[in-house]
């Protein structure tokens, strides 16, 4: 478990030394431990618990299932399976609605995701948390986006290709007729005059 922790912190670390704009966030949280609980997802009472170092990285990451008293300079982020469900369906539904353009920022706090500790904090958690959800609904879009091209680019390119039954049909005809007018045209041909 030791091992999962150091690969976890270092992976979290390692994205935030190439991200500035979080990395100045996660400064203003510097020397502040975070604890993250999700309640009704996981199925076991499990707290997740980040010490954030004066560098703005990670220092530390523990998972345990004791429950840690609320003191000075702790932040609690309690994120319920209603907020998971309504982000993954607005990321579903923008999805999956290609005529439909992603509105404008929503509040994440009216959502379900509760936020406790201090005002200062709680609005730099806040900020971290809408600039990753922001993300991810950037790299939805972009798939999005990509699908619509691709479905566009498909049916143009075998658009000529598919041939439905009426328009075979059409054109077995016109060829037949036009097969007829030329053996007509070279029985005449070879008629005597």
């Amino acid at each position: 478990m030791t091992g999962w922790r150091f690969a976890v912190r270092d992976f979290i670390n390692r994205q935030l030394e190439n991200d500035e704009p979080f990395l100045a966030h996660t400064k203003m949280l510097s020397g502040k431990r975070i604890i993250v609980l999700m309640p009704d997802i996981l199925p076991a009472l499990m707290w997740l618990e980040i010490e954030i170092g004066t560098d703005g990285l990670v220092d530390d990451i523990v998972i345990t299932d004791k429950k840690t008293e609320q003191s000075e300079g702790v932040l609690r982020i309690i994120v319920p399976k209603k907020y998971i469900v309504s982000r993954m369906r607005k990321v579903a539904s923008d999805f999956l609605s290609p005529n439909e353009n992603v509105s404008g920022r929503s509040s994440l706090f009216g959502q379900g995701l509760k936020i406790e500790g201090d005002v200062d904090d709680i609005q730099t958690v806040g900020d971290i948390v809408e600039g990753l959800v922001d993300r991810a609904t950037r790299k939805y879009n972009d798939v999005k986006i990509f699908k619509d091209n691709l479905t566009k680019s498909t049916n143009w390119f075998f658009g000529d290709f598919i041939v439905r039954k009426k328009d075979f049909e059409q054109q077995s005809r016109t060829l037949n007729e036009i097969t007829e007018r030329l053996k007509n045209l070279e029985k005449e041909l070879k008629a005597p005059r």
